[in-house]
């Protein structure tokens, strides 16, 4: 396949136990899985429609991490991490030093419950404290590492996950939030990619909770998917990109293995020429503001949790012999 290329009061909170076992392998151990995992066959994809026919893909989840900027195939499984404790800062690296947390402000709004990662935030509670730059808890993400890792012109990027919405899950109306983003680092830039929860104001002939990607490049471009998710659903997500302008940057998105957005779309600022760190879990920054904590609380909403499952990544050098080969099944959730 070629590519172009004030506070208010506090409210009831609770977080379930953290259940997590150590790494039993060495990083040798590691690369050897590697090897065989890169051996598996990759997938057609029909010239017709940009829905994968998945022939064959990686059935076991194996823990190989893996740096921001180093290529080929990185993978995670939550029951192989620890998150450590810290206190009076935004987060801690963990799996080796190849993700780490990001939150404002509660240390324990990401926690491994079993074999996922869990993200929970309570905008009220607890309170934050003078540490913190927020007046409210509105984040809770884990992202790759080494930040910021400005990624070159060409490179391109599969991404594999699993998201799911807890049982208590109400869609905001008021406010929305992004699972999914890849941020430049830029302090002020909004994410260069994007899979945001909608509220009920952003699109007047869409439903608040459906999912939109949000392409914040040379060209602005928010698409909606019709994906609308529910309290206790799981989605599987497929994202590729390859860092590019308007002609030679691609975007691929599947959820459920349905073709959601494929466009050749700009994916850098031409000011800032480089792909970013890629972020999962809960950014609600709306958050941010006691009005639109209000307005969250007054619809019964007084948390937001998720999941998020297994973790696979591919990144490719357009010097890469792989570069350009159909890694949807190396990524794709099981």
């Amino acid at each position: 396949m070629a590519y172009k290329i004030t506070k208010i009061g506090l409210s009831a909170f609770c977080l379930f136990q953290i259940v997590s076992c150590s790494k039993d392998a060495s990083l040798q151990e590691k690369e050897v899985r590697s090897e065989k995992i890169e051996e598996l066959p990759t997938i057609e994809v029909s010239e017709e429609e940009s829905t994968p026919v998945l022939e064959d893909k990686v059935t076991l989840c194996e823990t190989l991490g893996g740096y921001a900027n180093q290529t080929g195939l990185k993978s995670w499984c939550w029951q192989d991490e620890i998150i450590p404790e810290y206190t009076e800062k935004k987060g801690v690296g963990f799996s080796d030093g190849f993700l780490h947390v990001d939150s404002e402000c509660y240390e324990k709004q990401v926690l491994v419950v079993n074999d996922k990662i869990k993200f929970s935030v309570n905008p009220v509670y607890p309170a934050t404290d003078s540490w913190c730059s927020r007046d409210y808890n509105m984040r809770a993400e884990i992202r790759t590492a080494p930040w910021d890792v400005r990624h070159e012109i060409g490179t391109e990027e599969w991404f594999g996950w699993t998201y799911t919405f807890g049982n208590n899950y109400i869609v905001d109306k008021e406010s929305q939030w992004k699972f999914f983003q890849i941020h430049n680092g830029v302090t002020g830039q909004s994410p260069q990619i994007g899979l945001e929860i909608i509220n009920a104001n952003q699109f007047k002939e869409h439903e608040a909770g459906e999912v939109y990607v949000t392409v914040s490049g040379d060209t602005k471009n928010y698409t909606p998917t019709a994906v609308i998710p529910k309290a206790g659903q799981t989605i599987n997500v497929v994202v590729h990109v390859v860092y590019g302008d308007k002609e030679n940057g691609l975007l691929q998105v599947w959820i459920d293995n349905n073709s959601v957005f494929d466009e050749n779309v700009s994916t850098i600022l031409t000011s800032y020429p480089w792909g970013g760190n890629a972020k999962w879990g809960i950014y609600k920054w709306p958050w941010a503001n006691s009005e639109s904590v209000e307005k969250s609380i007054e619809q019964g909403i007084s948390n937001l949790d998720t999941y998020l499952g297994g973790l696979r990544i591919v990144t490719r050098l357009p010097s890469d012999k792989e570069y350009g080969q159909d890694a949807y099944g190396l990524v794709a959730p099981n």
